[in-house]
């Protein structure tokens, strides 16, 4: 049976007026499956939400979102599906004082807590530099979904995230930082758990140059895969040594809430070298978790990431589970539990090369929307051996793809990926971006295609963004036969005022079982 339906989007005509800014030029120095990441010789003056932009001809397009950063790198989100390089230089624009804000994103894609803390590793991080700065944001999102199949088939769900981060207040050794959001679905009942979560909330103390202490939720980059810690850590650190201990408390693993009853306690150490362009990081830890205060869990955590070699960047992390029961006895053991490895090679300008493998059992993540295709496809390709390459042939020319494979364990199934793109980053005359993909994913019970492209356009000196995007889904299930859907996506940025953005996305939808249905996301976004 046909259907029509109408979706009403909006747009804000006024325009704000530009501030005078200056320029400074960053590289891009990591490229990951989700985040690139800029360094700057100091970030002084870029905030979150930011634009970074590239120089093409006589033109600056707007390339990469700033999400987070330190005092000499910034981790960022593509705004239009761009493909970058290691090596590359961005332009950020900073106004006289402060940096020109830009468009908000739409926030659909998941972000594991702990990946700006692996990345601090690789790029050794220090903050002790910045001083009296406070920033924050927050946000209001809406999102509508429409589903002719279901009894209920309308649903609106909204999410209010507050971030701040003050450092060095009064000039002092004080700092405090924090990310949490609040969620709820008219109609449904929920618990506070449920429904507010704290990614992080800290209060850190540096009593000198070398002793910081922090009390809150915090991930430690010198144990960055272990996660959150909500308690107590101290750490000491010289220019090549560091130790520290920590006691507390692990999140919940259903909810992430606090968890008290998750009683843990461990003590690290870490050497750091630094020579120029090179570095390496080392740390090791020994944790002791319980659950209900009796010991549930022993384990050894080792860290290590350096770039001695020549154009490769190298960062890995394994736990050895040390303690175990057999017949209610206590034993004693060395058993590899978890496992991830990262290698980064560019042998070419041009050319870049990764490989991951990811054996980690938990990985935590903000909330996201995704629709049913998108969330098998993240699930089922995580864990396992991933494989990418990015090659530009020619300077409108971008060409890439992966690949990736999953044994089967006791904890998961055997899974096989692949991945293919193309980019042409300016189309001549119209100047617009367009983005070809085809995915593949093989499993036991799936067997499924992903083909879509993209246009993308700025318009207005990059204050306002459209995105179009058509996606067909073909996935073929043993028990249930062929599922094919159509999708299609339309989404709008805008900046209205210098701290103050507005984003839609309205994704719809129409199945092989003649069922239709839309997704409407809308995003804004206070800084202060």
């Amino acid at each position: 049976m046909k259907r029509k339906y109408s979706f009403l989007f909006f747009i804000i005509l006024t325009l704000g007026v530009l501030a005078q800014t200056e320029t400074r030029k960053g590289v891009v120095s990591f490229v990951s499956s989700q985040h690139i990441y800029v360094r700057f010789d100091n970030t002084e003056g870029i905030n979150n939400g930011d634009t970074l932009f590239q120089q093409k001809e006589d033109k600056k397009v707007a390339i990469l979102l700033v999400q987070d950063l330190s005092t000499i790198s910034c981790l960022c989100k593509p705004i239009n599906n761009v493909l970058l390089q290691t090596g590359e230089v961005l332009i950020a624009e900073i106004e006289k004082p402060k940096l020109k804000e830009t468009l908000t994103d739409k926030e659909k894609t998941a972000v594991a807590v702990n990946e700006t803390a692996i990345e601090n590793v690789r790029t050794k991080v220090e903050d002790k530099n910045v001083s009296n700065k406070i920033d924050g944001r927050l946000s209001v999102n809406s999102y509508s979904v429409y589903d002719q199949n279901r009894t209920d088939n309308f649903s609106q769900r909204f999410r209010y995230n507050l971030s701040f981060n003050a450092s060095k207040i009064a000039n002092t050794g004080l700092s405090v930082e924090t990310n949490m959001a609040f969620s709820h679905k008219i109609g449904v009942n929920s618990t506070i758990n449920e429904s507010f979560k704290i990614y992080g909330a800290a209060v850190n103390y540096e009593f000198s140059d070398k002793v910081r202490a922090s009390f809150g939720r915090k991930i430690n980059a010198s144990m960055a895969n272990v996660g959150a810690v909500d308690g107590l850590q101290v750490e000491y650190r010289t220019k090549k040594i560091s130790f520290g201990a920590l006691v507390g408390s692990r999140p919940d693993y259903y909810d992430y809430s606090i968890a008290p009853t998750l009683f843990q306690y461990g003590a690290f150490v870490g050497h750091n070298y630094s020579d120029g362009k090179l570095y390496a990081q080392t740390s090791l830890a020994i944790f002791n978790q319980t659950n209900n205060f009796t010991t549930d869990r022993r384990f050894a955590y080792f860290q290590h990431s350096n770039s001695l070699l020549k154009n490769l960047d190298f960062f890995g992390s394994v736990e050895i589970d040390l303690f175990g029961k057999v017949n209610n006895q206590l034993t004693t053991k060395f058993d590899l539990t978890s496992t991830y490895v990262s290698l980064r090679y560019r042998p070419l300008k041009n050319l870049s090369v990764s490989l991951v493998y990811d054996a980690r059992k938990n990985v935590y993540y903000y909330e996201t929307f995704k629709n049913l295709p998108d969330s098998i496809f993240d699930m089922e390709t995580r864990q396992g051996l991933r494989f990418q390459t990015n090659y530009r042939p020619f300077k409108f020319l971008t060409v890439g793809g992966s690949a990736g494979y999953r044994l089967a364990t006791s904890r998961s199934t055997e899974s096989m990926h692949g991945n293919v793109f193309l980019t042409v980053p300016k189309i001549p005359l119209i100047d617009v971006l367009f983005t070809a993909d085809a995915s593949l994913l093989k499993t036991p019970y799936i067997d499924g295609k992903m083909y879509s492209g993209t246009f993308s356009r700025d318009f207005a000196k990059s204050r306002i963004s459209v995105d179009a995007i058509y996606r067909f889904i073909d996935y073929q299930y043993p028990t249930s036969g062929i599922f094919q859907q159509h999708i299609t996506e339309l989404s709008l940025h805008y900046r209205i005022t210098k701290k103050l953005f507005i984003s839609t996305n309205f994704e719809g939808s129409y199945d092989s079982f003649n069922n239709s249905g839309g997704r409407l996301f809308v995003n804004l976004t206070q800084r202060f």
